[in-house]
C-alpha cells in the first residue's frame, strides 16, 4: 500500500517527538572551513577540482549508464572507536548501514514513491556500490570493521581518527560515541575530496547512534552516512557554504537542485528563495529527515569527484584496488577471529557470579576455551559462561577463539578484582607522606588506556612534601582514571560521618573542564555512589595557569564530603575519578574520615529498625522491626506495674522487615517488650485520650 507524503510527514515528526531525541546535524563545513583558514593551499585543490567538475558535466551532459547498472564500487572500512561502551555496535549494524547506503545509491530504496511530482521524474540511480573490504592495507584478512579501544571515543574529532587505512584505497568512516565540545551538536561530519589536513583524516567520523537503521541507531538516524559520503563525493549541502540552514538562499552548483535556504522540517511545498519554484526538501543532502534522493546533477557531480585525482577518488573504484581490497566480487574469505571480550562486573565481592561475554571481531569464533585462574570453575568451552570468585585476590582472564580460519588468544591481565575483608578502620587519616600509602594495601588505580594516570609525588603538596596527582596537562580530552582506596569497616560508624581532603587544581584556559568526583561503594565497587563532583573553575584553586600546574601551599582548598550512606556498612570503598578535558593538573592531599563510633549492641539496636508509630497516639499503633537472620522473637506489651496487656508473637521468624499493630485503645502509658535473638529492646508507648 503507498504511503501518503502526509503520513510520511506525521511519522517522522511523530517519531522525533515521542523518542524526545534532539536531532544531530552535519558539521562537515565547519570543519571544511576551520581546515582552510589553517591551510589555505587547500583551496586551489578545490579551485581545480571545480574546473574537473566543470568540464566533466558538459561532456557527460544528458548521459546515463546503459541498464542501470553499478558504475563505481567503493571499498570501505569501519574503525568502531570504543570504550566497551554502547558505541561497540555489532556487525549486524555496520552491514545493515552499508545496506542502506547501497539502497539510497542505486535508488532501490522503497521510499522514493513519495517524492514529491516536482522531482520524481528527476530522482538519481548514482550507480555507487560501498562494499566493505575483505583485504586490509597490509594483505591480511579483514571484514571490513576494525575495533580500537580508546577513551577518545568520548570525545570525537579528528584525534579521535584512530588507525586509518589509505585514503586513495579505502573510505574510512569512524564510529564513536560522543563528538567533542566543538562539534557537539553534530551526528557526523566528512571532507570533500583533497579537504583533510593531514589527508590520512578523510573519510567520515559518525556517532553510533546515527549508522544504520537497527541496533543502537533508528531508520530515522540511517540516512547520516548517505548524507556525509555524499559530501566525500563533493556534494554540498543544497543552500551552499553555510553550515546552518535557514541562514540565507544559496546554491550547491548542482544545476537540477533549486536554490534554498535549507529545510529542518520536512515542508514539501516549501518555496521561500524563488517563489513559486518548490525546492528540494526530501534530498539526501538537507536536514529535513525526510530525504530520500539524490538528483541526477548530484549524480554527475558525484561521478566526477571519482574521475578527478583531487583526493584520490579516482582510485578508490579501479580494478587493481577492487582486488588488492577484496572488493572485486572474489568469494568473501573467512578471517581468522580477533579475540576480545568483556565481563559484566569486575571488581566484586567474593562470593560474585561473573558473566563473560564474547566480542570477537574480523571472524566469528565457533569454538571457545576460556582460562579462569582463580574461579570456579577454572576453564569453560562455552560462549558466554558464568564464573564464581570465592578467594579475595586479582586474577588474569583469557580467551581462546577459533574459527575454520584458524585462533587467536587474548589475555586481560588483572581484570578481575575480588574484594576481601577491609584493611582500614574510622577514624583515618592519609596524608601520602609514606611511599606505600598509595594506592594502599587494597587499594588499585583503573587506568583503561594505559597513559597517564593518578600517582603519587614528591613535588607539592598541602602540608609535609607528597600528594598524589594527576596529570591533565597532558592526557587525552576524554580520558577518565580512578583511584580505588583500600576497603574501610564503616559497621561499627553512624552518622554523621565525613570525609575532608585537600585539593587543588588550576585550568589551562577559561574553555577547559577537567572533573573530579568521588564516591563510595558498599557492594565491592558494583555500583557506586557519588558524593562530590566540580569541575572547570569550580574546581579550580589557582584560577587559569597555561604551564603545567604545581601548587604551593597557599593554592590549596579543603573539601567536606558527606558520608551518612555508608554508615553501619562492614566494607566500604571510595573512589577518585578524574576526567581530563586536556586542562590542568588537580592534586589530592590530606583525606581525613570521621564518623561517630557506636559498640556493638548499639549496632545491633540501630540496625534493629524498632520504633513505634504513631506515638503518642490514640490507639492502633504499629510496630516494626528488621531481622537480618532468622530468629526466634517475641513480643509483648505490658503496663507500667509489669502487668502482661497483649502478646502479639512468640515464634520463629525469617530474616526481613516486619510491622504489627498493636491493639491497645485505652489511655495510659505502656512499654513495648521486643525479645530477638535473646536480647531484650523496650519501647514506651504513650496512648492518650
Amino acid at each position: 500500500m503507498k504511503k501518503s507524503l502526509l503520513a510520511l510527514v506525521l511519522s517522522l515528526t511523530i517519531g522525533w517527538t515521542a523518542s524526545g531525541q534532539e536531532r544531530k546535524t552535519c558539521a562537515t563545513n565547519e570543519v571544511y572551513q576551520e581546515a582552510i583558514r589553517n591551510h589555505p593551499e587547500i583551496l586551489i585543490q578545490q579551485q581545480e577540482l571545480e574546473q574537473f567538475t566543470t568540464r566533466y558535466a558538459q561532456e557527460h551532459k544528458n548521459q546515463r549508464l546503459a541498464g542501470g547498472g553499478i558504475a563505481f564500487i567503493i571499498p570501505v572500512v569501519f574503525h568502531i572507536i570504543h570504550n566497551y561502551g554502547p558505541e561497540n555496535i555489532s556487525d549486524a549494524q555496520v552491514i545493515d548501514a552499508v545496506r542502506v547506503m547501497n539502497l539510497d545509491y542505486s535508488k532501490q530504496n522503497a521510499d522514493t514513491i513519495d517524492v514529491i511530482p516536482d522531482f520524481a521524474n528527476n530522482i538519481a540511480n548514482a550507480q555507487i556500490e560501498f562494499r566493505l573490504a575483505n583485504i586490509d592495507p597490509q594483505g591480511n584478512c579483514t571484514n571490513g570493521i576494525d575495533r580500537v579501544v580508546s577513551a577518545l571515543t568520548m570525545n570525537g574529532d579528528d584525534n579521535a581518527k584512530l588507525n586509518p587505512w589509505p585514503y586513495q584505497n579505502y573510505l574510512n568512516i569512524w564510529v564513536i560515541n560522543t563528538f567533542s565540545a566543538s562539534h557537539s551538536g553534530a551526528a557526523a561530519y566528512a571532507y570533500y575530496p583533497g579537504a583533510a589536513f593531514p589527508a590520512n583524516k578523510d573519510g567520515i567520523i559518525s556517532r553510533y547512534d546515527y549508522v544504520g537503521s537497527i541496533g543502537a541507531s533508528s531508520p530515522g538516524n540511517s540516512r547520516t552516512l548517505t548524507h556525509e559520503a555524499g559530501h566525500c563525493l563533493n556534494l554540498a549541502h543544497p543552500w551552499g557554504s553555510t553550515n546552518q540552514p535557514g541562514v540565507a538562499c544559496g546554491d550547491d552548483n548542482v544545476s537540477d537542485t533549486p536554490e534554498t535556504q535549507g529545510w529542518t522540517s520536512c515542508n514539501l511545498s516549501g518555496s521561500i528563495c524563488n517563489p513559486p519554484i518548490i525546492e528540494n526538501v526530501q534530498n539526501y543532502m538537507e536536514y529535513s529527515y525526510c530525504d530520500v534522493m539524490f538528483t541526477e546533477g548530484q549524480k554527475t557531480r558525484m561521478h566526477a569527484a571519482l574521475n578527478s585525482p583531487t583526493g584520490s577518488r579516482n582510485n578508490l573504484w579501479t580494478l587493481p584496488n577492487l582486488t588488492a581490497t577484496g572488493t572485486d566480487g572474489s568469494p568473501i574469505q573467512v578471517c581468522v577471529p580477533n579475540t576480545d571480550f568483556e565481563a559484566d562486573e569486575v571488581t566484586i565481592c567474593a562470593g560474585t557470579v561473573v558473566n563473560f561475554n564474547d566480542l570477537c571481531w574480523n571472524g566469528h569464533a565457533t569454538s571457545w576455551q576460556w582460562d579462569f585462574p582463580g574461579g570456579t570453575p577454572s576453564s569453560s568451552t562455552d560462549s558466554i559462561p558464568a564464573i564464581t570468585y570465592n578467594t579475595a585476590g586479582t586474577y588474569d582472564v583469557t580467551l581462546t577463539a577459533t574459527n575454520s580460519a584458524g585462533s587467536s588468544s587474548y589475555t586481560r591481565s588483572t581484570y578481575i578484582r575480588v574484594s576481601g575483608p577491609p584493611t582500614d578502620t574510622i577514624p583515618f587519616s592519609e596524608s601520602f607522606e609514606v611511599a606505600t600509602s598509595f594506592p594502599g594495601t587494597d587499594g588499585f588505580v583503573v587506568n583503561p588506556d594505559n597513559g597517564t594516570t593518578w600517582s603519587r609525588i614528591t613535588t607539592a603538596a598541602s602540608a609535609g612534601v607528597a600528594s598524589i596527582r594527576i596529570n591533565n596537562y597532558t592526557n587525552s580530552s576524554g580520558q577518565v582514571d580512578q583511584w580505588v582506596t583500600s576497603a574501610f569497616d564503616f559497621s561499627n560508624v553512624t552518622f554523621p560521618a565525613t570525609m575532608t581532603f585537600k585539593v587543588a587544581n588550576a585550568q589551562r584556559n577559561s574553555g577547559t573542564a577537567d572533573e573530579l568526583r568521588v564516591a563510595g561503594s558498599s557492594n565491592c565497587g558494583k555500583s557506586w555512589n557519588y558524593r562530590y563532583t566540580k569541575s572547570d573553575a569550580t574546581l579550580a584553586t589557582a584560577g587559569i595557569v597555561s604551564s603545567s600546574f604545581t601548587p604551593n601551599v597557599n593554592q590549596w582548598r579543603q573539601e567536606s564530603i558527606n558520608l551518612n550512606p555508608f554508615t553501619l556498612k562492614d566494607n566500604v570503598r571510595f573512589m577518585f575519578e578524574n576526567t581530563s578535558d586536556r586542562g590542568n593538573n588537580t592534586y589530592v592531599d590530606e583525606i581525613n574520615i570521621t564518623g561517630t563510633l557506636v559498640g556493638v549492641d548499639e549496632v545491633e539496636e540501630i540496625e534493629l529498625g524498632f520504633a513505634l508509630y504513631p506515638n503518642p497516639s490514640a490507639g492502633n499503633t504499629s510496630v516494626q522491626f528488621l531481622l537480618k537472620n532468622n530468629q526466634n522473637v517475641q513480643l509483648n506489651v505490658i503496663d507500667l506495674t509489669g502487668r502482661l496487656v497483649t502478646s502479639l508473637l512468640n515464634g520463629d521468624l525469617n530474616s526481613g522487615l516486619y510491622e504489627y499493630t498493636i491493639p491497645v485503645n485505652t489511655p495510659g502509658i505502656y512499654f513495648v517488650d521486643l525479645v530477638s535473638g535473646g536480647k531484650r529492646h523496650v519501647r514506651k508507648l504513650v496512648i492518650s485520650e
